[in-house]
């Protein structure tokens, strides 16, 4: 007889249809002999266990949209038992194989079983889908087959009793009342790791497993708490498991999964799949100790075995309303499963011992699971983990963490959770920050010794012009002279790069005021809104720039004047020397940055890049920002020349290239969106040159241009409140940027220490901070702070983790972070995959706020290759958990300094989202007609998302066969996930339309 599947069994086939050709819902139970098996005395033993149990001749078929069971008879199933060939991997590799190859749902038996040979023991692996079997049945199984076997080889004949299919009983309805009361308002999708991967947009759902054992003091704490706070060995250790997920990013209101056994006593021995998960929600409060936390986690544990009986699938339409889904299941990503023996180790085979095997079947569905062996000698964790979702080093460090986390508690047991440490030994022995620098003299000092040594020495290279250290001092001390005598103790200065530049700096500092970095360049509103921000007083400007009431410039004296060498007596080393704004901001912001951090910036990179001499440096940054401060005066503190650069060498490659070559410059800094335009004509003429890549993140095609030039690429990493570069690599290919100064990354919010690569926010200690914000003491007091170990540190707002080798890999502010389909990513992850596509140049994602919570992720692309936004949505469909809207540019716009106008990208996203949007087309009219039926839910539009709107995957099936059916167009359930709105499905289908009409001709 057919019958329909129950809906845990559809939801099941469902995860199947999304990736096919798997094996994710096969369970392989294996075991090892100390000899040979039998193979007709296993396969007869087998036949038995088939014919006692009429669960596992239970066959499935699946049409579109449904699937139905039947019950074939023992005369109908024959399950040879096949050779399992030894490949050059390994046994294990050979078991993971085998039990990896998927069944078809077809109406064939789901099971099958195989015999490896090896050396001197034989293993027996048997492989049944999910549908038919759960964890206990593994032990049911084993123990009939070895039985069976052993009567068989007796002469005896098996146990033959049948055992009809175990019938689960209908939830009982105060059940499920509780679990929609205990799981109101969760929103576990979001709940991701912080040392997880970017989510991705196809899963391929692949696993891996990494082994630990707990140390012994960990083991002897669990002991000792099973005594003293009177809970099982699973409690405590999930409980523990609770505050390590907490620390790592599942935030304060954990949900982890658990599977439990709902047979009843009457039938313990029925194999089949009788296990619901059930989410175990424990509410981590920070300030409670951990006794709490397993009193809270026994309770919820006993309350969940009680109310096991309802399937999760009957509980998430009601529960999660119009909460975004996914792939994913929709209350936990973490497993915990505590999993005794499944084979005595006292068991044996016709006189052999046997050994337990486990078999890995290569996937999860769950990002990552723990699963607790327990033995007399050792307790050893089994982490899973879907490699969509981690790497094997970051799984091992979890692993590592939790067995501190145990030892810890033993320790501190009354500390408050949120006081307990998130780091593990390698955490702690990363590699030393670099030593503060010793750099005791200012900039001032640095200069003045090459002008008194060697006045005559060329200092500044503007064109023909070339002005000595004797002139360059000279036109400073006039500078100084003019602006002494004025109250204030802040000075603008307006100038293009050249000597009359570097002098006023040099001069507004010798009188002992500080300067405010500008660039005539900058669009008036914005340079009178910076003036009246910082109070200057006077303002300097250089010949022919029309700034009222500004004051010129003193001239550089001529080559025949006489020169002036007076010492410095300017200002302490803690006396501000700066005030630099955000060119991003969008009010004046400015921070302020003493004479000891400049110089100890400048010094740190001079170190960095001059390994031969003096400096010649490519005068090339924007005067508004620090980056032309360092590179003056790298070259001006070392004895070196500055070559003033035209600004059109920021465009022209040859431009650039004659320059370096002509004037023999050995380091040239600018950002990405610079180098992208001028390395390929630059090319050989940087060879041996240092190339400092500075202010945004270096993109792999762009290093490797670099590379290839014979340069020597430096990726440096800069931010507000850190003079100079916070990080700066040079020479070296890869993820991450090596420290110049003392880093650590920590949990937003509360400021805890996080440990290698957890994402989190990056701070910055040592000698080279800003003094503070110009203006704004509360703003200081946030984002500067005092660490007990590292003294003053400034919390940068960007999002960043920690790297094995001490290296920091920084993704970008944490406010870029958006909210697609319950799941949080990065924009610079979306970034990094778009960029990742060869025909893209570069990119740059905003967010702007959509309808509902989520937001609509606009990127723009630089490329000058046709149709290239048609080939990007396929890439980010295939790598991204959404499409963003891609607008394809000649050129992306830029600031001043070179680095992409993020403002101007924000108000053109703006602007787009505001005009009239496209009319919708007749495939998306269509399929809002069905979105509207089959939700029941008037309104809906064609950026309606399903899945927000109240779609869950056993609906999206019946959608996509309707479509199917309706507009006869190949949608499968997998399409349905990655374009949940109408507008989003129509437009993929209409690609995959002209995709397939382009492979026909």
């Amino acid at each position: 007889m057919t019958i329909a599947a129950s809906r845990k069994e559809a939801a099941m086939w469902l995860l199947e249809r999304l990736v096919p050709d798997t094996g994710v819902n096969n369970v392989a139970v294996a075991f090892e002999v100390a000899g040979r098996i039998d193979r007709g005395l296993l396969t007869a033993a087998l036949r038995a266990v088939l014919a006692r149990h009429e669960v596992l001749r239970t066959v499935f078929r699946s049409g579109d949209a449904t699937l139905t069971r039947e019950v074939l008879g023992p005369d109908e199933v024959d399950v040879p038992v096949v050779e399992i060939g030894a490949g050059d991997d390994g046994r294990d590799a050979d078991l993971t194989a085998f039990a990896a190859e998927p069944f078809a749902i077809d109406g064939r038996p789901l099971l099958r079983a195989g015999v490896r040979a090896g050396a001197d023991a034989d293993v027996c692996c048997v492989v049944v889908h999910h549908l038919n079997f759960d964890a206990m049945s593994t032990t049911i199984l084993l123990r009939e087959l070895l039985a069976g076997y052993e009567a068989l080889a007796a002469g005896r004949r098996p146990d033959d009793a049948p055992v009809a299919a175990l019938a689960e009983r209908a939830p009982d309805e105060r059940s499920v009342a509780y679990w929609r009361k205990n799981l109101d308002g969760l929103r576990a999708a979001e709940a991701g790791l912080w040392c997880a991967r970017p989510p991705v947009g196809a899963p391929s759902l692949r696993a891996r497993t990494v082994h630990h054992e707990l140390s012994a003091p960990a083991r002897a704490v669990v002991r000792r708490f099973q005594r003293e706070l009177r809970a099982s060995e699973a409690v405590v250790l999930l409980a523990a498991y609770s505050v390590l997920l907490a620390q790592h990013g599942a935030g304060s209101d954990v949900v982890i999964g658990t599977p439990v056994n709902v047979r009843d006593q009457r039938s313990m021995s029925a194999i089949g799949y009788h296990a619901n998960l059930v989410p175990l929600r424990v509410r981590v409060d920070p300030d409670a100790d951990f006794r709490a936390v397993v009193k809270q986690t026994r309770s919820t544990f006993l309350e969940a075995i009680s109310h096991a009986d309802v399937p999760l699938e009957h509980v998430s339409p009601a529960v999660l309303g119009d909460a975004p889904s996914s792939w994913r299941s929709s209350f936990f990503r973490h497993l915990f499963n505590y999993v005794p023996g499944t084979v005595d180790a006292s068991a044996t085979l016709t006189g052999m011992p046997v050994r337990h095997v486990m078999v890995e079947n290569g996937y999860s569905r769950f990002d990552l699971e723990f699963f607790i062996m327990p033995g007399e000698e050792a307790t050893t964790v089994r982490a899973a983990f879907c490699v969509d979702a981690f790497d094997a080093a970051d799984v091992g460090l979890l692993l590592e963490r939790y067995d501190a986390l145990l030892v810890q508690l033993g320790d501190d047991l009354d500390r408050p959770v949120a006081q307990l440490s998130r780091r593990g030994a390698a955490d702690l022995a990363l590699p030393a920050s670099p030593p503060e620098s010793a750099t005791t003299a200012s900039v001032l000092d640095a200069v003045h010794a090459t002008v008194a040594a060697n006045p005559d020495l060329v200092a500044v290279q503007d064109g023909t012009d070339a002005v000595s250290y004797g002139r360059l001092w000279s036109a400073a001390i006039a500078t100084r002279d003019l602006v002494a005598a004025s109250a204030g103790s802040t000075v603008a200065v307006l100038a293009p790069r050249g000597a009359e530049l570097a002098a006023a700096w040099l001069g507004v500092w010798l009188a002992g005021k500080r300067c405010v970095l500008l660039d005539p360049t900058q669009p008036i509103p914005d340079l009178a809104a910076r003036l009246a921000d910082s109070g200057a007083d006077p303002v300097l400007a250089a010949e022919g720039l029309p700034v009222p009431g500004a004051v010129r410039i003193p001239a550089v004296p001529g080559p025949t004047d006489a020169v002036r060498t007076d010492a410095p007596s300017g200002p302490g080393l803690d006396a501000v020397a700066y005030l630099e704004y955000h060119l991003d901001a969008t009010a004046p912001l400015a921070v302020t940055v003493t004479h000891r951090a400049l110089a100890r910036a400048v010094a740190r990179l001079a170190d960095r890049v001059t390994t031969t001499g003096p400096a010649v440096t490519a005068w090339l940054g924007s005067a508004a920002t620090d980056a032309a401060l360092t590179e003056l005066l790298v070259a001006l503190t070392t004895g070196g020349r500055v070559v003033v650069a035209p600004d059109g060498a920021r465009a022209d490659g040859h431009a650039l290239g004659e320059l370096v070559e002509r004037h023999g410059v050995t380091v040239v800094q600018a950002p990405p969106a610079v180098w992208r335009k001028v390395v390929e004509h630059a090319g050989a003429r940087l060879a041996g040159r240092a190339v400092l890549v500075a202010h945004e993140p270096l993109p792999r095609p762009l290093a490797a241009q670099l590379h290839a030039t014979g340069c020597t690429p430096h990726h440096g990493y800069t931010t507000h409140g850190v003079a100079g570069y916070a990080a700066l690599d040079g020479g070296r290919e890869g993820t991450g940027v090596l420290p110049a100064a003392r880093v650590f990354v920590t949990e937003p919010g509360t400021g805890h220490e996080l440990g290698i690569g957890v994402r989190g926010e990056l701070c910055v200690a040592g000698d080279t901070l800003a003094a503070g914000y110009h203006g704004r003491p509360e703003l200081t007091a946030a984002r500067f702070g005092e660490h007990p170990t590292y003294g003053r540190f400034h919390r940068t707002g960007d999002l960043a983790r920690l790297l094995p080798d001490g290296r920091i890999d920084v993704v970008g502010p944490l406010s870029a972070q958006v909210r697609v389909a319950g799941q949080r990513i990065h924009l610079r992850d979306i970034e990094s995959v778009l960029a990742a596509h060869p025909d893209v140049e570069a990119v740059a994602a905003v967010g702007s706020t959509g309808d509902a919570q989520d937001v609509t992720v606009v990127a723009f692309v630089e490329s000058r290759k046709p149709d290239v936004a048609e080939r990007l949505r396929e890439h980010a469909r295939a790598a991204l958990p959404l499409t963003p809207d891609l607008v394809v540019l000649n050129q992306l716009p830029v600031t001043v300094a070179g680095t992409v106008d993020r403002a101007a990208l924000v108000a053109l996203a703006a602007a787009r989202a505001s005009a009239e949007a496209d009319p919708p087309d007749e495939t998306t009219v269509a399929l809002v007609g069905i979105w509207t039926e089959m939700l029941d839910r008037p309104g809906l539009h064609a950026d309606s998302n399903f899945f927000a709107s109240g779609g869950h995957s056993l609906l999206g099936a019946q959608l996509v066969q309707r479509v199917r059916t309706e507009l006869s167009m190949p949608v499968q359930l997998a399409d349905l996930f990655a374009n949940p709105t109408p507008r989003q499905l129509a437009e993929h289908l209409q690609d995959a339309f002209w995709d397939d009409d382009e492979d026909d001709d």
